[in-house]
């Protein structure tokens, strides 16, 4: 019998929420503030993972944004959601909520 391999065993692979910073202390307070709120909603649900322009500029302009903050949902390669604008936008959580809605 062929070992079995846990990549194809595993129940599918959550979400992952990317969110692009820039270098803007302002915005890491905002993006910080964010993050909080969306860990205790969408935890364990979604991984989220911060993607600074400082630290990783290559990977932030592969996704083609034009400003920043930024988030994407990507399940298993494939981008779910996007939106890029300001995080202070009470339509971005329900944007949120019913993207995760669909995925689950």
């Amino acid at each position: 019998m062929a070992p079995s391999s846990s990549l194809l065993t595993d129940s599918p692979q959550r979400p992952v929420l990317l969110i692009f910073t820039s270098a803007s202390s302002t915005q890491r307070v905002e993006i910080d503030q964010l993050l909080e709120k969306a860990q205790t909603v969408l935890n364990p649900t979604v991984k989220i993972m911060r993607v600074s322009e400082t630290t990783h500029p290559e990977v932030v302009r592969s996704f083609g944004f034009t400003s920043l903050p930024a988030f994407v949902l990507l399940q298993q390669g494939l981008e779910l959601w996007r939106y890029s604008g300001p995080v202070d936008n009470p339509e971005l959580f329900h944007q949120m909520d019913q993207t995760f809605l669909k995925t689950h």
